[in-house]
């Protein structure tokens, strides 16, 4: 901004005036205001003193604050000024950090899965797009079924549901004792929710109802509601979590330099088509757009969510190598698949592809994955999907860095 002009002319013209013929002018006594009163000065003495210590406790306070601020354990992601500490807390299955506004409500949660349908007809589904962590296993025939765990947010809407199987039930378990929300069972299953014993919604009164807008068979269009699953949860002594083991964090795009890049990955768990998964990776969210099936041109169809049509992007995919076989006996052609020991994988984050394996020593263990040289994997924070592939076609998940 270009300073002010300032007139210096004087506008009192007085170059002929005879200054020695004038007399001197006495001297002027200085203007004065009118005289303040004794008890108007005791009044201003009183104002600057309680304007004082009104600074002093603002001050005291704003050090105290700054005191516990700066000995926090975790730095928010949300910090407004470069180096500013907040209080915050981790998600124990992504590992994002959150600022802690409740810290009571937020260590009184246990993660809750429900059994989700992928048959055809069941698509889009509700809710996927907010679970922490998703599993996607076949069910029966090559038709995958998803199992989310939701722990950061209980949609009002989660479905189509459907019944479960006993190797679901091994995922269940190895988080912490989670609850699950399912229609129907497998004997196995059955079995194993008795005896283990699993907190199953299911069979402890979680409510679902029917939505027939989509006008496709009854098995469907069951829904529930996560709010009110956890008020269920809540009557039956459910609450408060169990600590569980957690992965490794770090931040993005950090470590595993050498790693191949790996920005198209296609999975055909059985056979190529309407149960085929494909990941892209976007460079923009550093996550992986989630792709389900061909359409009729053979083009790939964006897996999206039917209450917000987002398509589901999670941060980090892994693929699962298990042994996959027949329930001996069973009438229904029913499969179980080999979740407790060990077996090879792939993590795809970053954009790259690390080889891994995995292992999972029992039950109620996590299962933990190490790269070839048997360090644990450490994570990108956020979403995870995991795709649990028979390991006999460990060749029909291809992946690529070729845009495609």
């Amino acid at each position: 901004m270009e300073p002010n002009n300032i007139n210096n002319t004087n506008t009192n013209d007085t170059s002929s005036i005879n200054f020695s013929r004038i007399p001197p002018t006495p001297p002027v006594p200085p203007a004065r205001t009118k005289p303040i009163k004794p008890q108007n000065n005791m009044k201003l003495k009183k104002m600057i003193l309680a304007l004082l210590a009104v600074a002093v406790v603002i001050t005291g306070g704003l050090y105290l604050y700054m005191q516990k601020v700066s000995s926090s354990p975790a730095a928010s992601p949300q910090s407004e000024k470069p180096g500013e500490q907040v209080e915050t807390i981790e998600n124990p299955i992504t590992g994002e950090l959150t600022p802690i506004t409740n810290k009571e409500a937020s260590a009184d949660l246990r993660p809750m899965a429900v059994m989700v349908n992928n048959h055809t007809d069941a698509r889009p589904q509700s809710g996927l797009i907010y679970a922490d962590l998703t599993y996607e296993v076949v069910a029966e025939g090559g038709i995958t079924r998803f199992l989310p765990f939701y722990l950061s947010k209980s949609p009002e809407k989660i479905g189509p549901v459907r019944s479960t199987r006993e190797y679901y039930l091994v995922l269940v378990k190895e988080l912490g004792d989670a609850m699950l929300m399912h229609i129907g069972w497998s004997p196995q299953a059955l079995y194993a929710i008795e005896n283990w014993p699993v907190r199953s919604l299911g069979r402890g009164g979680g409510t679902f109802w029917r939505d027939t807008s989509l006008n496709v068979a009854t098995e469907h269009t069951a829904y529930t509601n996560g709010v009110e699953l956890r008020e269920i949860a809540a009557g039956l002594g459910w609450d408060g979590e169990r600590e569980f083991d957690r992965w490794k964090f770090k931040d993005d795009k950090t470590g595993y330099d050498t790693a191949p890049a790996a920005t198209n990955i296609s999975i055909d768990f059985w056979t190529k088509g309407d149960y085929s998964a494909v990941f892209k990776y976007d460079p923009a969210s550093n996550s992986y757009l989630r792709f389900m099936g061909y359409d009729l041109e053979n083009n790939l169809i964006a897996h999206i969510d039917r209450e917000t049509s987002d398509q589901i992007k999670p941060k980090t995919v892994i693929v699962q190598f298990a042994t996959e076989s027949g329930v001996i006996g069973d009438d229904k052609s029913r499969l179980e698949y080999q979740l407790i020991g060990s077996g090879e994988g792939l993590v795809f984050m970053d954009g790259k592809v690390i080889k891994t394996t995995w292992t999972k020593p029992d039950r109620e263990a996590r299962t933990k994955f190490y790269d070839l040289n048997g360090q644990e994997v450490e994570f990108n924070r956020g979403k995870f999907w995991i795709s649990i592939v028979p390991d006999r076609n460990v060749d029909q998940v291809v992946y690529s860095s070729e845009a495609q």
